[in-house]
């Protein structure tokens, strides 16, 4: 332990971590990292601070930045169950499939009872075309844990992908009857409506679809531009994909081809939105 770090400023660090807390049970997020960060730079070894700015950070949709604290976190206490679990869950997103496996095993090592981390494994699966394997790890996080909501997401499109719908309609209607539920008791709840929606373009009920995403276009607002919910992420890019995707399947190809625009002005090097631009409408100026 650091011993130029003072008593003194240990305790200002633990005023502004518990500051930290705070701002995010309000949902002020930014408020949150910078008192966060203050924590840090009054006591750098201050383990738990690192890894709450990273759970911060992801909020934000700071991947990489989430990353790196989360790292910091375990060199500083290497046998923290969750710290690995974080660490894992950022490397997913970042698309660092390998390392996040290798992080997942580290947390499961450490605690095994630790069953959701076999949802985020096969969500990894999921991502690297293994869908066996996700389905085998997904159903292991529900066994525990049936309202684990990103591994019954996850597993629903894991059964399509084995052309298994009777067996993916169960999954997406139990997360849209779960949404629901969210939906009508929060205002203008983005992230519900957005997954209500994925689901029923999943079921290819294209029309609720569309009505869902739209409203998660509308209710977002301009101070979040990635939405974490129940250990997904998605950002306002693939909002306006998500919705153009049903539009088109609904059959509005002038609506589709508008947001598709709308998510390549967010986020122009994408290239699943380049690719479902190119192939739907031919160019930018073709429809």
């Amino acid at each position: 332990m650091n011993s130029k770090i003072t008593i003194e400023d240990r305790d200002l660090a633990n005023q502004h971590f518990d500051k930290g807390l705070s701002f995010d049970i309000r949902g002020k997020i930014n408020d949150a990292i910078y008192e966060m960060e203050e924590a840090i730079n009054c006591d750098p070894e201050f383990a738990e601070a690192y890894n709450k700015l990273g759970d911060f950070y992801m909020k934000r949709g700071l991947l990489a930045k989430a990353a790196e604290v989360f790292q910091k976190s375990i060199e500083l206490k290497p046998d923290v169950e969750n710290s690995h679990f974080d660490l894992g869950c950022a490397f997913a997103h970042l698309g660092r499939y390998s390392e996040a496996i290798h992080e997942f095993e580290r947390a499961l090592f450490l605690d095994p009872k630790h069953y959701e981390i076999y949802g985020r494994i096969g969500h990894v699966h999921l991502q690297i075309e293994m869908y066996g394997e996700a389905v085998e790890n997904l159903k292991k996080a529900l066994v525990k844990d049936q309202g684990d909501i990103m591994a019954r997401y996850n597993l629903g499109i894991a059964f399509m992908k084995l052309s298994r719908p009777t067996d993916a309609v169960v999954q997406f209607e139990k997360v849209i009857e779960h949404y629901s539920t969210l939906v009508r008791l929060k205002d203008k709840y983005a992230e519900g409506h957005y997954y209500i929606g994925k689901c029923y373009y999943f079921l290819q009920k294209y029309e609720k679809a569309v009505d869902y995403l739209k409203k998660a276009v509308e209710y977002d607002t301009e101070a979040v531009d990635y939405h974490y919910s129940f250990g997904m992420l998605y950002s306002d890019a693939e909002a306006f994909a998500s919705l153009a995707e049903a539009q088109l399947a609904a059959g509005d190809k002038k609506a589709a081809k508008d947001n598709i625009s709308r998510a390549l002005e967010l986020e122009p090097e994408n290239q699943r939105f380049v690719s479902f631009q190119q192939k739907m409408f031919g160019n930018a100026d073709g429809l």
